[in-house]
């Protein structure tokens, strides 16, 4: 009885989905069974072997609608990690870029995931990586705190702080 139970959940869960998805979707991307999706996608996140110094955000002037933000993010695990992304509830979007220098000319560019080495640090300052915070959901000023979560390929998660500043900690 339990595993026709167990079976009936699975299809519901499966119909939820499709319903979700649309049709289009459905056609074009096979689902996930049960035991294939990760911890973090059945909403249980697990915390990443990190800890993060320095986490901060540039002040900028009223109606910008692009900042910075800026910390070291370093692997305390045996084994490396990638970091893949962030969010922030103050920002629509939130990605990783690098600044570099070419010919006397300094330009920014997506830099996509990035290894962390077991004990290694993901430095994130000016003048290298910084994360590119677009579409701001309000005015940020001095002394706030801006919430992120970082996301790392392995489905783990990391729940970082900001302080916003003018100048670097």
């Amino acid at each position: 009885m339990t595993h026709h139970i167990r079976r009936l959940a699975a299809a519901c869960a499966t119909v939820s989905i499709l319903a979700c998805a649309g049709p289009s979707s459905a056609a074009t991307k096979p689902l996930p069974v049960p035991s294939q999706i990760s911890a973090a996608a059945r909403g249980a996140r697990a915390h990443a072997p990190v800890r993060v110094e320095g986490a901060w955000v540039r002040a900028a002037p009223p109606g910008v609608s692009m900042l910075a933000g800026y910390m070291d993010v370093h692997n305390t695990g045996a084994t490396p990690l990638r970091l893949v992304s962030a969010q922030s509830d103050a920002f629509g979007m939130v990605e990783l870029h690098r600044t570099e220098l070419a010919q006397g000319m300094s330009s920014m560019h997506p830099a996509g995931a990035q290894d962390i080495p077991a004990g290694g640090t993901l430095p994130i300052r000016p003048g290298g990586f910084h994360w590119m915070l677009m579409q701001p959901r309000r005015q940020l000023k001095v002394g706030d705190t801006v919430h992120f979560i970082l996301h790392f390929a392995d489905g783990s998660t990391a729940d970082i702080a900001a302080l916003v500043r003018t100048t670097a900690p």
